[in-house]
């Protein structure tokens, strides 16, 4: 929702705890400690952020176990940088909510950010992938420049692409409906990266059997040739030839969305360390995955109520 329209559905922070209290507790309220429904339990006229039970004569906040338990900023602070993050297509950085939030820390911000990430990548697409998808790869990180230099000559070039000391990660798109899951691609125990079972473990997480799947021509993916558990259709498209047919068979549909990824790190983050790399994917597959999504808020808020507690 745009800026008007935010402010006239949160006019004070009441209307936001409203609104964040009525999606954790969606069957109505129970308290904590005796277990009571919610025909006994009030808000708190000095604090609406509590809520009394009548029951056992006791109070209790109705943010424990959200993003939002330890903060002291007005609500609508929150979901104004929920909002925020949503609706910005190449992310925002932690200056930028500072100053829209007018903030004096840039800690607060940071903070911010980090916990509203940490939610989208609890999201889960566990075996909901199905029909046609495409799988690629691609790499993070700074932009590849001469090696071992020598009185300003260079003696090795950099790489670039597969073979480069960037960080990959692999992504899954299902065709139909545009959906996106990724993981940051770590080396495994013998120090490679992009293993056939590498990726064949990032299928498995998301697809359903007997699903199409669309690769290029790197190695790995060969693996999808054999015998797979759930029993992947494979069809290689080979980029040294042509992109794209017009026949349907291409990977054109991930690759746009890692322009949206890169445009992001090069543009409004300029650098992410590869410990905090996987939070950046999750933000931006949540926001390809909702961008449509009119309750994408909601749902968001729902991530950050049931899966934030620990």
């Amino acid at each position: 929702m745009n800026h008007i329209e935010f402010f006239k559905r949160f006019p004070t922070e009441n209307d936001a705890i409203d609104f964040i209290v009525s999606t954790k507790y969606k069957n109505g309220y129970v308290c904590p400690k005796c277990g009571c429904v919610h025909h006994k339990i009030y808000h708190q006229k000095y604090n609406h952020r509590y809520l009394y039970c009548n029951n056992c004569k006791s109070e209790f906040s109705a943010l424990t176990g959200t993003i939002f338990e330890h903060t002291h900023l007005d609500l609508r602070m929150w979901l104004f940088a929920l909002n925020l993050v949503l609706i910005a297509r190449k992310g925002i950085s932690g200056l930028q909510l500072q100053r829209e939030l007018g903030m004096k820390s840039y800690k607060g911000a940071f903070r911010m950010l980090n916990l509203i990430r940490r939610a989208m990548g609890t999201e889960s697409h566990k075996d909901t992938f199905e029909a046609i998808v495409e799988i690629d790869e691609t790499y993070v990180g700074g932009k590849p420049r001469k090696e071992n230099t020598h009185k300003g000559k260079a003696t090795k070039k950099a790489k670039r692409g597969r073979g480069t000391n960037k960080t990959p990660v692999v992504g899954v798109v299902e065709r139909s409906s545009g959906r996106i899951h990724a993981k940051v691609a770590f080396p495994n125990k013998e120090g490679k990266k992009l293993s056939g079972k590498q990726l064949l473990s990032v299928l498995n997480e998301v697809c359903k059997k007997n699903t199409t799947v669309m690769t290029d021509q790197l190695k790995s993916y060969g693996i999808l040739d054999g015998k797979t558990d759930k029993n992947f259709y494979h069809i290689k498209i080979g980029h040294s030839a042509v992109y794209s047919l017009g026949d349907g068979k291409h990977t054109n549909t991930i690759e746009s969305c890692w322009a949206i990824l890169k445009r992001g790190v090069y543009g409004i983050y300029h650098h992410v360390s590869v410990k905090h790399l996987q939070e950046y994917v999750d933000e931006f597959c949540y926001r390809l995955n909702h961008r449509d999504v009119d309750e994408a808020l909601t749902n968001l808020l729902g991530l950050g109520i049931e899966n934030i507690a620990a």
